[in-house]
């Protein structure tokens, strides 16, 4: 099964560099220390590979990979490639206390390792029991790896108001129902315009009267656009708000809100229906 984000493409990245831009041999097997760059040569932009990110937390290997894994970590594509979750945690936190609702329904597609639903879960259950108490949250995921990986992680919190769906994230027939909050980050930038539309179309069919799609597009940056092309393949599709504007223009979303992070290489959206 090829995942959407899948998207390498030389048998050996090595030899490809060797064949074309032999400069970069070296850069390539440093990085390859670093957990992080490793993990996005070997398997494109992964759900483990933005969880990286999100966690913030540097390893790799002989030590000296822990060392390059926090400078990558520390560049400004990173740093605003982490605030799209923190977006969309925060944006979970304020629905369920601002909109009065007896029951919520939160779905996380495609979930990954869905760390906005899990810390807002965190958050809710320590500040209002109550409130916690009628949120139900929800993972779809075409990738059974990213949802035992998800459900472990939820799990070993002691959560029992989380499901999790395997199945395609353009199937809204797989969606829960009447959903307060879908919230989908990267995956924006592996679809062609088209699909962005088409998945997008799928989120406002499932949304009820009120509901919110709280999603993100990356802006690109060049240092960091140069080494995920020639280092590790991994082609990103990036939007500005013009882009992005024509995008919303072609679903049935009317009320759009979005902004750039603090950093300015993530585009935050909330769409509302």
């Amino acid at each position: 099964m090829k995942l959407a984000n899948q998207t390498r493409y030389s048998r050996s990245i090595p030899a490809r560099l060797l064949k074309e831009k032999g400069y970069l041999l070296p850069l390539y097997y440093l990085a390859r220390l670093s957990d992080l760059a490793r993990e996005g040569m070997e398997n494109s932009g992964s759900y483990r590979f933005a969880d990286h990110i999100y966690a913030g937390q540097a390893s790799g290997r002989l030590g000296l990979g822990t060392l390059v894994d926090k400078a990558l970590l520390s560049l400004p594509a990173c740093r605003s490639f982490r605030n799209r979750y923190v977006h969309s945690r925060d944006r979970i936190l304020e629905y369920v206390r601002t909109v009065r609702r007896d029951e919520y329904r939160i779905l996380s597609a495609p979930c990954g390792l869905p760390r906005d639903l899990l810390e807002a879960a965190l958050d809710l259950r320590k500040a209002d029991p109550l409130l916690f108490g009628r949120i139900r949250f929800y993972g779809l995921d075409i990738d059974p790896a990213a949802l035992a990986e998800a459900r472990s992680m939820t799990s070993g919190h002691g959560f029992a108001n989380f499901e999790f769906i395997c199945a395609d994230a353009f199937d809204s027939n797989a969606y829960p129902p009447s959903l307060d909050m879908v919230t989908s980050s990267g995956f924006a930038e592996f679809l062609e315009d088209r699909d962005l539309i088409r998945f997008y179309t799928a989120c406002f069919a499932v949304l009820r009267k009120g509901g919110m799609l709280v999603s993100s597009a990356t802006v690109r940056n060049r240092l960091s656009d140069y080494m995920l092309t020639n280092l590790a393949e991994l082609l990103t599709h990036y939007r500005d708000e013009a882009a992005l504007t024509q995008i919303f223009s072609r679903t049935p979303f009317g009320a759009i809100e979005m902004r750039r992070d603090a950093v300015g290489y993530q585009v935050l959206i909330a769409a509302n229906k």
